[in-house]
């Protein structure tokens, strides 16, 4: 019988190793920093253990990242990600699953499921809340208008202060939309895509605020050194400069569905810099 032991620093090596196993796309340095990260910031908060390790017979054989964190309404959320199990056992692949899900948590989400856990997840509850993305060309998109739209650096008074603070922290951009019908807040993280820095939107209470300040957001970001952004969208989703596409992952969430229209905070966007 399959056996699950929480990811810690005395397992933290069969973690890399069976990650880097599952994903050689990545290299080990890309696992080490991030796993470091996350152990971090996990041990700072006091939110446990960073993901579970599957066992066959005491042999590492699974692993998936279970990163947790909790909003300022007091839900508990827990990321799915980087699942991955040893093609001998895949077959105790929804056996791993059912056990992670017997975690306490408010709210389940898996933001980059592969094709193959696409299919199988419905099957556990999840519900999809994006299917794709829009890919937009800030030098393009720089050209629209904004209708009054101001982009502002810095982290508004609001309820969840904390969590823009936290990810400033941690390296992500924290902006402040402002119209006339009042201040949203904004969190950008940066990734690294064939040796160029691209924007990811994690955090919005109200994409469709985003889309139409498309525009003076671009600017924003080109003067950051920018030249892409990548937000979640579904087919009719248009920006100037924007195109939609499949090619990013859906994303799925399991529980109440989240507050903000956009809600990837404390997740492998931040950590692992995806």
């Amino acid at each position: 019988m399959p056996m699950l032991e929480p990811i810690g620093r005395d397992t933290l090596g069969e973690a890399h190793a069976l990650l880097a196993q599952g994903f050689p796309m990545r290299s080990p340095a890309f696992w080490s920093e991030g796993l470091e990260r996350l152990s971090a910031h996990h041990a700072a908060a006091g939110l446990g253990p960073i993901g579970q390790i599957m066992r066959m017979k005491g042999e590492p054989a699974g692993v998936m990242l279970t990163i947790r964190s909790r909003r300022a309404d007091g839900r508990s959320v827990v990321n799915l990600s980087s699942w991955y199990v040893d093609p001998r056992f895949r077959l105790l692949a929804p056996r791993m699953l059912t056990r992670v899900l017997e975690e306490p948590a408010d709210v389940f989400t898996d933001l980059t499921p592969s094709p193959a856990v696409t299919e199988m997840i419905g099957r556990f509850g999840f519900v999809q809340r994006h299917a794709g993305a829009l890919l937009v060309a800030l030098p393009v998109a720089a050209f629209a208008p904004g209708g009054g739209a101001r982009i502002l650096d810095g982290v508004p008074e609001a309820a969840d202060a904390a969590l823009l603070a936290g990810h400033r922290e941690l390296g992500c951009l924290v902006l402040r939309l402002v119209t006339a019908s009042g201040e949203m807040p904004l969190v950008v993280s940066i990734a690294s895509r064939r040796g160029l820095p691209v924007a990811r939107l994690i955090y919005a209470t109200d994409l469709a605020a985003v889309r139409a300040a498309i525009g003076p957001l671009a600017r924003h970001l080109l003067a950051r050194g920018l030249a892409l952004l990548e937000m979640p969208a579904d087919p009719g989703d248009s920006v100037p400069g924007g195109w939609f596409t499949r090619r990013a992952r859906p994303t799925f969430f399991r529980g109440a569905p989240p507050a903000a229209a956009v809600d990837h905070a404390y997740s492998e966007f931040v950590f692992l810099r995806i």
